[in-house]
């Protein structure tokens, strides 16, 4: 098989530089000038309300009441952090991370970062407010029906930041041409085979994020017994998430697209006669998908998506589109593009097999 190089591969979420601009402005102020503000005026009520709080304060509250007590400054921190640091972290990130490119994901990251602020104020003004008097922070009431407000909160101003943030449709990509790929000679099966893995950065925080796993399943397996399986039942979890999400091979061939985890499962496949077309696109994985791994589009598609890079985008007969990062891909979705287009006959048997990585 011989292929040469064909157009380069399209932006699939390609927006306007004015409708992007437009875009990050309404993110920043949602998510970062709102919860300022926001955060600002708890944070005066809370420091007005200080001098009133019994000390220790009570500062946790559990299934049979308050169950944790610390110094009544502590409210001052958890609105500062939760409250405004925590969201305009996420909502900068999420709008550095995805540079150029914007869909649903961005949106509801940052109506996540509103809906947090949203929460943290109901959370502080009425574990604060409870206690104004009091002599004994025990005396306080339960704050159950606060935390469903707070939790009606939360899902509300996510909806209002969805709502709020213009909804851009970023103009498609071109398909691939079938001259890609020059030839393929009759009774000659092309096969081509590559591995789609995270990238080293991802790797690294997930590597971080199960050492603190496995030191809190250490730290609570030496104080509480009893709650051994919250833990590790999490490791477990999170173990096997990414054992089965942090590398997949692709194989492009005559039947079709086939990813399939490095463990067996999970596993997608696409006959060939379920493609309705095919191409090279540039996918940004947090701007489309809000994330990485095995995800599901707001936009309707479904990505296998390890890393920021080239992908394979396969438009399949009634179902939703699947995109897949691996290197190479302009190569691969030209291969498939070619048994599209009938470039060539069914194998002949004894025929030759060609694997391309």
């Amino acid at each position: 098989m011989n292929a040469r190089p064909g157009p380069a591969a399209q932006d699939v979420t390609a927006i306007p530089a004015r409708d992007l601009r437009r875009a990050r402005l309404m993110a920043l102020i949602l998510g970062v000038g709102v919860p300022l503000v926001l955060s600002g005026v708890v944070l005066a009520l809370v420091l007005s309300w200080l001098p009133e709080l019994p000390t220790p304060a009570a500062t946790h509250w559990g299934p049979s009441g308050v169950d944790g007590f610390g110094p009544p400054v502590t409210f001052v921190w958890l609105t500062v952090l939760l409250g405004f640091a925590i969201p305009a972290v996420l909502t900068i990130t999420t709008v550095i991370g995805v540079r150029d490119h914007w869909g649903g994901g961005v949106r509801l990251l940052v109506g996540m970062a509103l809906g947090i602020s949203g929460l943290s104020a109901v959370i502080a003004l009425s574990a604060v407010g409870a206690q104004r008097g009091l002599a004994d922070a025990k005396q306080v009431d339960d704050l159950g029906p606060a935390m469903l407000v707070g939790f009606g909160v939360f899902v509300v101003l996510i909806g209002l930041g969805w709502l709020l943030q213009p909804h851009i449709r970023p103009a498609p990509a071109a398909p691939l041409q079938p001259v890609h790929v020059d030839a393929i000679a009759r009774g000659e099966r092309v096969v081509w085979l590559t591995t789609a893995t995270l990238s080293r950065r991802a790797m690294i925080l997930i590597a971080l994020l199960m050492v603190v796993v496995v030191g809190v399943t250490a730290f609570m397996a030496l104080r509480f017994t009893d709650r051994m399986w919250v833990p590790v039942l999490t490791l477990v979890l999170l173990g096997g998430a990414f054992a089965s999400s942090a590398s997949f091979r692709v194989r492009v061939g005559p039947d079709g697209l086939d990813v399939r985890s490095q463990i067996g499962i999970p596993r997608v496949r696409v006959p060939l006669d379920e493609i309705v077309s095919v191409r090279a696109v540039e996918c940004n994985p947090f701007g489309e998908f809000g994330g990485f791994g095995w995800r599901l589009g707001l936009d309707g598609r479904t990505g296998i998506v390890l890393r920021r890079g080239p992908a394979i985008e396969v438009e399949r007969r009634d179902k939703r589109p699947l995109v897949v990062t691996v290197d190479g891909a302009a190569v691969g979705a030209a291969v498939l593009q070619a048994y599209l287009d009938g470039a060539h006959a069914p194998a002949a048997p004894g025929g030759a097999e060609q694997d391309h990585e």
